[in-house]
């Protein structure tokens, strides 16, 4: 009676000992499959994102205020100064010398020569041991008589076989001269006036 109730503990404590290990073994192997739980101290939570504004929260921005111009009064024309503009002088004429008149002698006493000279004298000149040459609106045959007149006033002759006349000019000489020389005559035609030139010659 006492050996079955023994073997009657020792059946009941096996089972219960494999109860027990079957249930360890079906529990160690939920937990493996459950997920691990998160740890307390971690917040599960994200963090929180500020959330944007709206262009409706947002505050417009400040829009300048446009200053006034200045109004400006309107441009009155300064008055410019009344001074009286003196008329321009007018240029004065250039008043134009006259052209000096062909010098005319009087007589031989006017000019610084020992030869006589008629009344028309132009454009004297003195070359040297009293010759002498000067133009005339007398004609050739004027100034041929007036020296002839001249000379044999003087006292001087006419060499006849020197002279010569011609329409271009003329020559004549005249013997007689105190200083022993024989005055020369030569006239050369230049169309309006006559060229005449007297000079002493040893002819």
């Amino acid at each position: 009676m006492k050996t079955r109730r023994s073997y009657a503990l020792v059946l009941a404590l096996s089972l219960l000992l494999v109860v027990t290990l079957a249930c360890s073994v079906g529990g160690a192997k939920k937990a493996s499959e459950e997920p691990p739980a998160p740890p307390e101290n971690t917040p599960t939570s994200a963090p929180a994102v500020p959330a944007e504004e709206t262009p409706a929260e947002q505050a417009p921005p400040e829009q300048a205020t446009p200053t006034a111009k200045p109004t400006l009064p309107p441009d009155t024309p300064t008055p410019e100064p009344t001074t009286k503009e003196e008329p321009a002088a007018e240029p004065t004429p250039e008043t134009e010398e006259p052209a000096p008149e062909p010098t005319e002698a009087a007589g031989p006493a006017s000019y610084d020569t020992v030869f006589p000279l008629p009344d028309d004298v132009q454009e004297f000149l003195t070359l040297g041991d009293d010759q002498i040459n000067y133009q005339t609106g007398l004609s050739m045959d004027e100034i041929i008589e007036f020296y002839r007149q001249s000379f044999a006033d003087m006292g001087l002759t006419e060499r006849p076989i020197l002279t010569v006349i011609d329409d271009s000019g003329f020559s004549l000489v005249f013997d007689g001269w105190e200083n022993g020389k024989s005055v020369v005559l030569q006239g050369v035609d230049f169309g309006t006036l006559i060229n005449v030139n007297l000079r002493f010659e040893d002819v």
